[in-house]
């Protein structure tokens, strides 16, 4: 089996499993119970939030657990939007934005407030002109993912921020950093943002674990109500087998992301030097520069082929690629390469390839071979 659906979800590492089933068998009270046994466990949390603080460059007393990625951006991103919505009834995001944060828009949208849903270019990268020019006086928030999951497209989070900081002080900015961990160099302590979502499952640890970061600043609400005290605004009993292991996977993440960031680039750019070689007909819609797109991701085009088709010719010979964002993969065109400005050829033949640190050279060297087979074999049907 060679898999390169990565950015859709990782295999768990073996160190993340083994803290996984130790915890389940040695930590299995209730976090918020009062006896002693609860009070270690709580410690370990606290620990927890220490380490994904410190990977992040963030302060650890404002990390709390989620779900995962999408559950992070609906808590903070409705929670922010319920808490301020009397006075401020503006809001930014952008169009190619993770459905998680793009239909949270909408349905504000729908509510009744203004919405400036900010255009990219052909590369993927967002208008930093049209974003500075539609930042108001009552701006609430402007949403901003790191790194688009289906292109690897980049943003220049930095010069994000200081554009938000000159216009207006008073507007949050959040990103949707779940598919920039471990794929960029990016830390927070270089500029000012207001609130981050990180998920386990893309990053080597279990499907259901997340965190979100919430400035001191932030006024938010709780859009789910419980009893749950340590955990902030997530008022949910805290699973703590999965916390403990998703801290395992970004503990390593902070020993080893840049060697597997040097590897996964790798990996990527023979992918995209054999293609072009021994393909014709196809468009890169990944940048090859790994400042500027996620070593991770390589989304290419096989004009007069169907990404469906395509995919599922890979996949008898247990190859797995997929046609997108796993979240959106099944709804038609992609939303992302349309905003970029791919022809209806494009759109239909384009693939994302996405890398781990369990790839090889051998594997590309099949992907490549079973890749020219098949996409002569679908444009000998048309």
């Amino acid at each position: 089996m060679i898999y390169l659906d990565n950015s859709a979800s990782t295999k768990p590492r073996k160190e993340v499993i083994d803290v996984l089933i130790q915890t389940m068998e040695e930590n299995y009270a209730n976090a918020d119970a009062i006896h002693s046994f609860s009070h270690n466990i709580l410690l370990k949390i606290k620990n927890a939030r220490k380490i994904i603080a410190n990977y992040l460059k963030v302060e650890a007393e404002r990390i709390y657990f989620t779900a995962g990625g999408g559950d992070g951006n609906n808590l903070l991103l409705q929670g922010i939007i319920n808490a301020n919505s009397r006075t401020k009834k503006h809001l930014i995001t952008t169009k190619i934005d993770h459905p998680s944060v793009y239909e949270v828009f909408r349905h504000y949208e729908t509510a009744g407030f203004e919405v400036d849903f900010l255009d990219v270019d052909r590369d993927g990268f967002v208008n930093l002109q049209q974003l500075q020019d539609a930042i108001r006086e009552d701006t609430l928030i402007v949403s901003v993912g790191a790194v688009n999951s289906e292109t690897g497209a980049i943003q220049d989070l930095e010069k994000i921020s200081k554009i938000i900081q000159a216009k207006n002080k008073d507007t949050y900015f959040h990103t949707d950093f779940v598919q920039g961990l471990g794929c960029t160099d990016i830390k927070f302590d270089k500029f000012p943002v207001d609130a981050i979502t990180i998920s386990g499952h893309k990053i080597h640890a279990p499907k259901g674990i997340g965190a979100i970061y919430i400035n001191k600043r932030v006024k938010i609400a709780n859009i789910i109500y419980g009893s749950n005290a340590e955990n902030g605004i997530v008022k949910r009993t805290m699973p703590t087998e999965l916390i403990l292991a998703f801290t395992k996977a970004v503990e390593i993440l902070s020993r080893e992301d840049k060697l597997e960031m040097e590897h996964s680039q790798k990996i990527k750019k023979l992918l995209a030097d054999r293609i072009c070689e021994e393909i014709n007909d196809i468009k890169l819609n990944s940048s090859l520069n790994s400042e500027k797109s996620s070593p991770k991701v390589l989304n290419i085009s096989f004009k007069g082929t169907k990404a469906e088709v395509l995919t599922h010719f890979l996949g008898m010979y247990q190859i797995y690629v997929s046609t997108g964002s796993a979240c959106s993969s099944k709804k038609g065109n992609s939303r992302i390469l349309e905003v970029m400005g791919l022809n209806q050829s494009e759109l239909d033949g384009a693939i994302r390839f996405s890398f781990s640190k369990d790839n090889t050279e051998e594997q590309i060297a099949e992907v490549v071979k079973r890749l020219k087979e098949s996409v002569e074999r679908i444009r000998k049907m048309r």
